[in-house]
């Protein structure tokens, strides 16, 4: 025996439930057809970049870009990161990583394995078509794993010192160092509602070799 009204409270229950899961499916189509490559398209405040730039010491004229990071590669076992390091460019006093994909990025301007300094990669942690990016699983490094960077090969070992979560105009993490210093940025804290990453997750990592 039934419940007086079960009837109609079960038709009730289930317009209700195809109700979440419409909104539910319109949620998910937008965040997975969201161009997640273009999210770190400006990955900090553009009118600061050049000013990164212009204190870091001078490149020689025959040290054009693409040399520098001709054949390098990023290696971090612990995050499964083993990808080619491609230039980004500065555009308009900004860093251009449209096309960055599965690599990872230098920001053009910021030091190199050459010399001592802050070398600071970019990279995707989410692709457009929803794959992982090159930088997903920096979450996952720890104080003393260690980072390499490879280029004829000649590697250069770093270990993680620190991590951090920063807001996207926090530009101390870019600065110059007196150190040798590798500094990989991505993006974090994803926020569905206003369909941006809200912060910049930052590992930090000293050389040693």
């Amino acid at each position: 025996m039934y419940r007086k009204g079960g009837t109609q409270f079960s038709i009730f229950l289930l317009i209700f439930v195809g109700i979440l899961m419409g909104v539910g499916y319109l949620v998910y189509d937008n965040w997975s057809s969201t161009d997640n490559t273009q999210l770190l398209e400006t990955p900090f405040p553009t009118a600061v970049a050049t000013e990164i730039v212009a204190l870091q010491p001078t490149i020689e004229p025959t040290q054009q870009a693409f040399e520098i990071t001709y054949g390098a590669r990023i290696i971090a076992p612990t995050a499964g990161i083993n990808a080619e390091v491609i230039e980004s460019y500065l555009s308009e006093q900004s860093w251009d990583v449209t096309d960055l994909g599965i690599h990872a990025g230098h920001l053009q301007g910021t030091s190199w394995i050459d010399r001592p300094g802050n070398v600071v990669l970019a990279g995707h942690v989410e692709m457009a078509d929803g794959s992982t990016g090159v930088f997903a699983n920096i979450n996952e490094l720890e104080i003393g794993d260690p980072l390499v960077l490879r280029q004829n090969g000649v590697e250069y070992v770093y270990n993680v010192t620190e991590k951090m979560s920063v807001q996207p105009n926090d530009l101390s993490v870019l600065y110059p160092t007196s150190d040798s210093r590798l500094t990989l940025i991505t993006c974090s804290n994803y926020s569905f509602l206003q369909d941006v990453y809200q912060e910049r997750l930052v590992v930090i990592a000293e050389r040693s070799t």
